[in-house]
């Protein structure tokens, strides 16, 4: 259940405190629409059940008429408006966390009381209360014996490590594991050192030292462990209760072996494990993982044993590592972030943006290539936010069908349709800056070899040298421009060139997706903005003209870095946390960062002087140190830093229109724009003036499918003209049902888009096994696709219900050769997109 306090609220007010919130009559369609975000497999939700079972003693959940389940256990409670009263005092929103979170509050008799939130939750503003009959057993398992802490942040962001969402499970035995003290890499480096100096940000450029945890946030798992569902990956994401980290696949017992390391002589150096014999460790880790130890006092066997007794060796799987949905893997996609952080000439916006406007064109004229498009260059991952907000993936379903079997079928207008929304919706693309480039999205991988060579008491000498890293997607010697998101400005560019070979690396299997990248004495986490190792990723391209852009400036440009100290606030209550973490203001920081890259280019492109560019730089750089600390403040504080007072006093400063660009990108829609010498205006000017010649305008004529169909209809009977009426009705209900979600999507949160999809999809289900029911023959389908044709021809709507039935795949497959042209990558292709070779080939295809 998902649920307004202000809504909670106001029935509070109508029906007394001890009533509360009254839900509609039971499983009707307005209490299931209560019921709209998932509650995601977690270690906690099956934890969360377990004691429900056990306390209630009734089921779980309970189940639509679709099979889905639902659960009141617990309760999301979203804090987005003010209660306003039509006569009385207005109660604001932190009134309202405060008095919920003192007070809980009853849903149909039931008690909620405050419950846990995840940082990305907290960010969003809202809450989970659970049912307080739940609360002492799941506060006694989260807390795994430690007490509550005063420093909020970071208690209220690692006791929710268990609410994040897992695709499976993996069994590590807790004897298995090596706890390692963490490594600090301190040095100085001139950079640009963002401080607070006399209670308001200051940036300098100057000599400072940075101090690099190198193994942050990763372990090393051996290979033995990657089996089942994760034989063939190379990273897990692994979360148990206090424990976060990203675990990648190492050759560990084979390293023990071969470096004669005993358990004797590890324990001898300070490291920690439960295991008796140097064949139970397969995994190494260090306190940065177990935040346990941050609340316990540090690594100690006597920490880890408590740890180890409140929990179990079943650590949830939170992803791993993947290639890009693009071209099999092969293609990266660019931001405008990214772009606008380059000094690119107007030339070499063209040149960049000329494979994808060839590309397109090739889409427009080519069906081959428009099917390629959707199943392979563009591939749909399931249940996908992509897949369902650009709004074509079912219609790409249908006009495929269509166009497969159908002669001339992509000389209609409704194919002409489907391709104009295609086209508008890759320009749309591209004004966002979102470019196909070779490369990938590579997991970080910190100082791995480091790690082995630390286990086996050698020096900690890196492997990699300054500038390099290794990624196998890569050639050795590429050279290679990396980013990471959210990207700020120029100095969080990292140019690196790719190393391969073997060695020590032998000891590891990565995979093309994963990045190694070394932190002794190279300023790498601060110039990718804050990063760690517990499953961040940067963008990687070779793509020669960025990486020339990138170099031009690499050494003016010096990276920002915080020298800012978190505090633990002692006297903030849970409500003042969590209203502060929810005033989020990333979005804003990233904008208002990439006007002043803006203006920065095109100050440089009017000549102005190395110290004007560097005091707008200082200043850019203090909003790359600003939203590194507004992502981290779900779980450490900032009091010092007043962002909202950063961010007036910037934009007053910088005073002017956007850039044209910005007509894409910010909500706010500013209605003055001014045209700026930078690489995003570059780039929006120009695909502005694209225009392909609309279908429609070659295509006049449309041929209703149903006259292409193998099949005379005869005069058809009474009781197929009822089934054709029973069929129409079940179709225009389903899709009058369906807009009106569509309706509630537009308003919804992330979370509760995800199960309204999910809910239409189920609709769908119902609508197309209704219709099968009544689609008895040939005849009724073709009157049910008359009655359509006649009034909306080019919609592909009228075939979404049908074109999966075996009546009409028959029909269909009768109009078909057998045969289909395919695109595949072929070296000797004589068609090339972004670089790579393409060929067409005729393959026998069978009917479903």
């Amino acid at each position: 259940m998902s649920v307004e306090a202000a809504d909670i609220y106001k029935q509070e007010q109508e029906n007394g405190v001890a009533v509360g919130y009254k839900m509609p009559e039971v499983k009707s369609d307005a209490y299931f629409r209560l019921l709209k975000v998932l509650l995601d497999d977690s270690l906690d939700s099956a934890e969360l059940e377990k004691a429900y079972k056990r306390i209630c003693r009734k089921k779980f959940s309970f189940s639509d008429k679709y099979g889905n389940a639902y659960t009141l256990a617990v309760v999301n409670v979203k804090f987005n408006y003010i209660y306003k009263p039509q006569d009385g005092k207005t109660v604001n929103l932190k009134a309202l966390r405060e008095h919920f979170y003192t007070n809980g509050f009853c849903v149909n008799g039931v008690h909620y009381v405050r419950y846990k939130r995840s940082a990305g939750s907290s960010r969003e503003g809202k809450c989970l209360f659970i049912d307080e009959r739940l609360f002492r057993a799941m506060r006694k398992w989260s807390e795994c014996g430690l007490k509550p802490q005063t420093d909020l942040a970071s208690w209220e962001s690692y006791k929710a490590l268990s609410l994040s969402s897992i695709k499976g499970t993996i069994d590590i035995p807790l004897e298995g594991i090596l706890f390692v003290p963490d490594y600090q890499s301190v040095f100085t480096e001139e950079v640009v050192s963002v401080e607070i100096k006399d209670g308001a940000l200051c940036a300098e450029q100057k000599k400072a030292q940075i101090a690099n945890d190198i193994w942050d946030g990763e372990s090393l798992l051996d290979e033995s462990l990657f089996e089942g569902n994760y034989a063939d990956k190379h990273m897990l994401l692994l979360r148990n209760k206090f424990f976060k980290s990203c675990a990648f696949r190492t050759k560990l017992q084979k390293w023990f072996a071969d470096k004669h390391i005993t358990l004797e002589s590890l324990k001898a150096r300070g490291f920690v494990t439960l295991a008796e014999d140097i064949n139970q460790i397969v995994m190494v880790t260090t306190p940065n993982s177990l935040k346990y130890l941050k609340f316990a006092g540090g690594l100690t066997e006597k920490n880890i044993r408590q740890w180890a007794a409140h929990t179990d060796g079943t650590f949830g799987v939170v992803k791993w590592d993947k290639p890009t949905r693009f071209f099999h893997g092969k293609m990266v996609q660019s931001s405008y972030q990214l772009l606008n952080t380059l000094s690119l000439s107007e030339e070499e916006v063209r040149i960049l943006l000329q494979p994808s406007i060839e590309y397109i064109a090739l889409l427009r004229k080519d069906t081959d290539f428009m099917r390629y498009h959707f199943t392979d260059a563009f591939a749909r991952e399931k249940d996908g936010e992509e897949e369902h907000m650009d709004g074509l993936a079912e219609r790409a379903d249908v006009i495929f069908t269509l166009l497969h079997h159908c002669p001339h079928f992509d000389e209609t207008a409704l194919y002409a349709n489907f391709r104009d929304d295609v086209v508008r919706s890759l320009k749309e693309r591209l004004k966002r800056g979102h470019i196909f480039l070779n490369g990938t999205n590579g997991t970080l991988f910190g100082n791995g070899p480091e790690l082995l060579k630390f286990l086996a008491g050698e020096d900690i000498a890196s492997e990699l040298k300054p500038g390099q890293i290794r990624c196998e997607r890569f050639e050795d010697g590429a050279k290679l421009l990396c980013a990471r998101s959210p990207h700020i400005t120029m100095g969080n560019l990292y140019c690196a060139e790719n190393v391969l070979g073997g060695g020590m690396w032998d000891y590891f299997d990565l995979g093309e997706n994963i990045v190694c990248v070394d932190a002794i004495g190279e300023n790498i986490q601060q110039r990718l903005n804050g990063c760690d190792y517990d499953s961040d990723t940067m963008l990687l391209t070779d793509n020669a003209l960025l990486v020339n852009a990138a170099e031009r400036y690499k050494d003016f440009f010096k990276v920002p870095v915080c020298n800012i100290q978190a505090e633990g606030k002692t006297e903030q209550t849970l409500a003042e946390l969590d209203h502060d973490t929810s005033v989020n203001k990333i979005g804003e920081i990233v904008n208002l960062s990439q006007k002043l890259n803006s203006i920065l280019w095109d100050e440089l492109h009017h000549g102005a002087d190395k110290e004007t560019i560097l005091a707008i730089y200082t200043d850019i750089c203090k909003l790359a140190v600003l939203s590194g600390l507004e992502i981290d403040k779900a779980k450490r504080t900032f009091e010092s830093v007043h962002v909202s007072k950063e961010l007036a006093a910037l934009r007053k400063k910088y005073a002017r229109p956007s850039p044209q660009f910005f007509a894409e990108i910010d909500e706010r829609k500013d209605k003055q724009y001014a045209f700026y010498h930078t690489a995003m205006d570059y780039l929006y000017a120009q695909v502005k003036k694209l225009h392909f010649r609309k279908g429609r305008e070659q295509y006049e004529i449309y041929c209703p499918i149903s006259s292409n169909l193998a099949y005379d209809i005869s005069s058809g009977n009474a009781t197929e003209y009822r089934h054709k009426d029973k069929i129409v009705r079940i179709i225009d209900e389903s899709k009058a049902a369906v807009n009106r979600f569509y309706q509630m999507i537009r308003t919804a949160d992330e979370q509760e888009r995800e199960v309204l999809y999910a809910q239409i999809a189920d609709m769908k289900e119902e609508r197309d096994k209704q219709v099968s029911k009544w689609l008895t023959n040939e005849n009724v389908l073709i009157l049910v696709l008359r009655h359509y044709e006649k009034n909306s021809a080019a919609d592909w709507r009228i075939y979404a219900a049908l074109i999966n039935h075996p009546i009409f795949s028959e029909l269909l497959w009768e109009l078909y050769d057998g045969t289909a042209l395919q695109v595949a990558e072929d070296e000797n292709g004589e068609y090339t997109l972004y670089g790579r070779k393409f060929a067409k080939i005729y393959r026998k295809m069978r009917m479903k």
